[in-house]
């Protein structure tokens, strides 16, 4: 059993990243900083208190804090702290993965084989709604993450979509948007690029102009 345990907790990311600008404003009055509540997640799986590190994982995987969202999927997955809930752990391993996770692909691909499809499609719905909420609120981190939510969580990639995001993201300067909006240039119609192109336009606009 001790095996098991040590083999779980070297599954669970111990770093302590920050937290993305603008997602730090939700915290409880009992958590002094993210990093703290990260560190007490982290030991509170070590100590088998799973409850804690599923409340405390759970608050910055809704601020956009990758690694615990990751974090929490894999207590969802196994059912430790939290009933289990595939559905609910597949949204948070996307989430994750978008994120940058590298190891969350594997734990998606796993997931997927336990969702029935129908609810893949609900919880794909919930993970566009994150994002789009996020893009909404000003978080324009979320840009290439939404891009590349077309390419990596779709059933089949829609390059269209995510060309246009990506243009948007690249216009504003954000990590990754060139290099998507190039990768994936090739994949598009010629005769359908000019319409993208307009299409990012008018995201731009709506996303930069004074309300």
């Amino acid at each position: 059993m001790r095996a098991l345990f040590l083999v779980f907790l070297l599954a669970i990311t111990v770093n302590f990243p920050a937290l993305s600008d603008g997602h730090n404003d939700a915290m409880p009055q009992k958590v002094i900083d993210p990093d703290k509540a990260y560190r007490v997640a982290v030991e509170a799986v070590r100590d088998k208190k799973y409850t804690i590190a599923v409340e405390h994982f759970e608050i910055l995987a809704k601020q956009s804090q990758y690694d615990a969202q990751y974090n929490l999927a894999l207590l969802m997955k196994q059912g430790l702290g939290i009933p289990q809930n595939y559905p609910e752990a597949l949204k948070w391993t996307w989430l994750a993965h978008l994120g940058g996770v590298k190891k969350a692909q594997g734990l998606a691909d796993m997931l997927l084989d336990l969702v029935p499809e129908k609810r893949q499609d609900k919880t794909r719905d919930q993970v566009s709604d994150n994002l789009t909420s996020r893009i909404e609120s000003g978080d324009l981190t979320a840009l290439t993450q939404f891009a590349r939510f077309h390419l990596d969580v779709f059933v089949e990639p829609d390059y269209e979509t995510a060309y246009s995001w990506y243009s948007v993201a690249a216009a504003l300067k954000m990590p990754g948007g060139i290099r998507g909006r190039e990768e994936v240039i090739d994949e598009i119609d010629p005769e359908k690029l000019v319409e993208l192109q307009d299409e990012a336009t008018e995201i731009f606009k709506n996303l930069t102009s004074p309300e």
